[in-house]
């Protein structure tokens, strides 16, 4: 990766996702990393464009002050900004290879939900927390049109977001669903279990299929490489999550102080978790497009085809066979997925 040509949000995501984790200390940069993360180009880096890095903070917590939920990923352009609601994580950056992939002429904002920040508690009602975004969207940006888009869980949130807004009288131009998951896969847990473990499967023979069409075993190495340090991330982060819960229970005596942070995000995913499985869609005639990493997950247990039942006129786009659906708005898929959207917007 070559992070000098990196916009800044690009970077500080980069680092993010491998655990560094940059904040201000009144004026002063600050900076933690695990052991080794931190390598010579990234210290450069930090250190290069400090004043940039600074600045872009600084906008950032004085945009937070007005509007706590809206993430600026691609705040430039003269298309309609797409308004974005992340899974049931909340994780904002998971946006982020799409937006950078979308292009410097479309705005795009994440949307976080309540419940990360400390300050606020974490919503139990799609109606409330739609209701907590429509609000701040209205107060960023007071006149329309607007792209509403959810990705996977949060797909629930945002189609209950633009019926909200059509109903302020609000012009939302498209309404758009990644990856979503239907409110009824959550209401079973036997529906629940049977689409995570196909997940896995999926996981599994899509990582085969790729490593087939290798085109050498250097290629297939660099590629096992890849999928090792993304796993190793995945399995220190679940590793943290139980952390708090660890040390509430006593299995790790004193030695575990929990982490606010991550306390907040299970607390936050068991809560959305709640909010999705109560919620029953209801119908919706505003223009909806609907992409699936693949004409495969039509069969999966995310019951995407549900959605027909509330939006009848729902458009289908379809990515890639060898599309990995859980990372789908991820690199390297997020150029087919952003093609797709640009095949809808066209």
């Amino acid at each position: 990766m070559n992070t000098a040509a990196t916009k800044i949000p690009d970077f500080l995501s980069d680092l993010a996702g491998r655990d560094i984790k940059v904040w201000l200390e009144g004026s002063q940069l600050r900076c933690s990393a695990p052991a080794g993360a931190l390598t010579a180009e990234f210290r450069d880096q930090l250190r290069e464009r400090k004043s940039e890095i600074i600045g872009f903070l600084n906008m950032a917590a004085a945009a937070a002050r007005q509007q706590p939920s809206i993430v600026p990923l691609q705040p430039h352009g003269t298309r309609t900004p797409i308004y974005a609601v992340p899974g049931h994580g909340g994780v904002v950056f998971s946006f982020s290879d799409l937006a950078k992939r979308l292009g410097d002429d479309q705005p795009f904002f994440a949307l976080e939900p309540p419940g990360l920040d400390g300050r606020t508690e974490p919503m139990e009602r799609v109606e409330d927390i739609a209701e907590y975004f429509a609000r701040q969207i209205l107060e960023f940006q007071p006149a329309g049109p607007y792209i509403i888009a959810g990705y996977c869980s949060g797909a629930s949130t945002a189609f209950e977001l633009a019926k909200l807004l059509g109903q302020r009288g609000a012009e939302v131009e498209c309404l758009a669903l990644f990856g979503p998951v239907h409110p009824s896969t959550y209401q079973a847990a036997s529906r629940l279990m049977f689409f995570q473990g196909k997940r896995r499967i999926g996981a599994v023979i899509h990582h085969l299929r790729k490593a087939a069409a290798m085109p050498s075993m250097e290629a297939f190495l660099q590629h096992l490489g890849d999928r090792a340090r993304y796993l190793g991330t995945r399995l220190r982060n679940r590793s943290n999550g139980l952390r708090p819960l660890l040390a509430y229970l006593g299995a790790e005596g004193d030695k575990v102080k929990p982490d606010p942070v991550l306390a907040r995000r299970s607390r936050l995913e068991a809560t959305a978790t709640t909010a999705v499985r109560r919620y029953t869609p209801t119908s919706y005639q505003g223009r909806i497009c609907i992409f699936l990493p693949n004409k495969a997950w039509v069969r999966s247990g995310a019951r995407p085809l549900r959605w027909l039942d509330v939006a009848p006129q729902a458009e289908f786009y379809y990515g890639p066979k060898s599309c990995y659906g859980p990372l789908m708005l991820q690199e390297p898929d997020a150029p087919s997925i952003a093609e797709l959207y640009r095949q809808s917007a066209r």
